[in-house]
C-alpha cells in the first residue's frame, strides 16, 4: 500500500490535488456550441492552475428507472422537468469525450469524467489517469470493479454515505487487485450550508482506512470550506465551477465564476506553503530573532572572577540583544550559587563557571 500511495498524484503533502468540476456545465444545447464551452471551461480551469479538470459521463437510461419523477431540490432551482429528461438532456455524448481529453492534453491539465456506468466508464478509460465514483455510485458492484481492474487510481467521493458503505467500496477495489484509492469527504446537498461539511471527519476517514483523503466541496464561498480541509489533513479539492453562474442548467447556480476559481486555487497554494514538516523545531527564519530575544543569563554588574554569581544581585534573565549572549534562561538554577571563573563585563552573558 505505501509503495502505491507514494506514487498517487493525489496524495503530495506539498502540493494539494485541485479538481475543477465542469459537471453539466459545458451544455449549451447544440453540439459545436457544446465543445466550444467546454474548451472554454478547459481554458478557465487551467488558467486559474487547476491540476485536472472533471466532467461526467452518463447516459440517462443506465442512470435512472423509467418515470423516475422530480427531484425536489432540482424543482426548487426552477427545473420543472423530471430527472429521465434532466439527464437526458445534460449527457455527455460520447463522442465529444475523445475531442476534449485531446484539448485538455494540449492544454496540460488533467483530464477526468465521472462515468456512472461500466459502458461509460469504457469510454473514458483510455483517457484518463484517475477515475472517479460519484457519492451516489459507491455501491454500484459492477462499475467498482471494472474501474477497479483498470488499475489505475480511484477515488470515491462519501456524499450521503457511512463507514460502513465507504468500507464496501474500499474492500471491492481492492479484492480486485487495486489498492491506488483515495477519498473525498462531500455533503450531498446542492448548495451544501457551511455546517453540514463536516469537515473535521477528514482526519478520521484516513486514520481508519489508511488512504488519503480530500474535498468535494459544494459550498457556496471559494476560500472557507477549501481551507478549512486543508487545515484538516485534505490532499485533494474538487469544486463545481462555470462561466457564469447565471447560465440555465443544475450546476451553474452553486458553482465558482471564473475569478473565483482562481482565487480559491490560489489561497489553496498559498495554504499549502503554511504547513511545514509537523514537527517542531527552530526555524532559520527564526534564528536571528531567537539569539537576540529570548531571555539568557546575563551580568547586571560587573563580575570579577571568583566571585559568586547571585541571582538578582549580578546576574539575571534578560534579552541580549546584541550584546554576547549567556547560557539559555533554563540553566538559571544551575548557575546561580556557581562561581564566576573569568572576569565578565556589565551586560555580557555568562557562559562558563564552576
Amino acid at each position: 500500500m505505501e509503495n502505491n500511495k507514494k506514487k498517487l498524484p493525489f496524495d503530495n503533502w506539498d502540493h494539494t490535488f485541485v479538481i475543477a468540476e465542469a459537471g453539466s456545465n459545458w451544455r449549451v444545447g447544440e453540439y459545436k456550441k457544446d465543445i466550444i464551452q467546454a474548451k472554454q471551461l478547459i481554458d478557465i480551469a487551467k488558467n486559474a492552475d487547476a491540476d485536472a479538470i472533471k466532467f461526467q459521463t452518463y447516459k440517462s437510461k443506465t442512470v435512472y428507472v423509467e418515470n423516475a419523477g422530480k427531484s425536489d431540490y432540482l424543482v426548487k432551482s426552477g427545473m420543472l422537468e423530471s430527472i429521465n429528461e434532466i439527464f437526458e438532456n445534460l449527457s455527455m455524448p460520447y463522442e465529444m469525450v475523445p475531442i476534449i481529453a485531446k484539448y485538455c492534453e494540449e492544454k496540460d491539465i488533467l483530464f477526468m469524467s465521472t462515468p456512472f456506468s461500466v459502458e461509460d466508464a469504457k469510454v473514458i478509460d483510455p483517457f484518463v489517469k484517475i477515475h472517479k465514483i460519484a457519492s451516489f455510485e459507491i455501491n454500484h458492484i459492477p462499475l467498482l470493479e471494472f474501474l477497479a481492474k483498470t488499475q489505475k487510481p480511484v477515488l470515491i467521493s462519501t456524499g450521503a454515505s457511512n463507514e460502513t458503505e465507504i468500507k464496501f467500496a474500499i474492500d471491492v477495489i481492492k479484492k480486485n487487485g487495486n489498492s491506488k484509492i483515495g477519498l473525498m469527504q462531500c455533503t450531498s446537498k446542492y448548495p451544501a450550508p457551511l455546517n453540514s461539511l463536516n469537515l473535521s471527519v477528514i482526519p478520521n476517514m484516513k486514520k481508519t482506512f489508511s488512504v488519503p483523503v480530500g474535498f468535494s466541496d459544494h459550498s457556496l464561498d471559494p476560500i472557507i470550506a477549501p481551507l478549512s480541509a486543508i487545515g484538516f489533513g485534505a490532499t485533494m479539492i474538487e469544486k463545481h465551477f462555470t462561466i457564469d453562474k447565471k447560465l440555465p442548467g443544475p450546476d451553474h447556480t452553486f458553482a465558482l465564476e471564473p475569478n473565483e476559481l482562481e482565487q480559491m486555487i490560489k489561497s489553496i497554494r498559498s495554504a499549502d506553503k503554511t504547513k511545514g514538516t509537523g514537527k517542531k523545531v527552530i526555524l532559520d527564519d527564526e534564528r536571528e530573532l531567537r539569539e537576540f530575544a529570548t531571555r539568557s543569563i546575563q551580568a547586571i554588574k560587573n563580575i570579577k572572577k571568583g566571585e559568586i554569581l547571585r541571582f538578582e544581585e549580578n546576574f539575571s534573565i534578560l534579552r541580549s540583544g546584541k550584546r554576547k549572549r549567556g547560557l539559555g534562561a533554563r540553566y538559571l538554577y544551575e548557575v546561580n550559587g556557581k562561581t564566576a571563573i573569568t572576569n565578565i563585563e556589565k551586560g555580557e552573558g555568562i557562559i562558563e563557571y564552576e
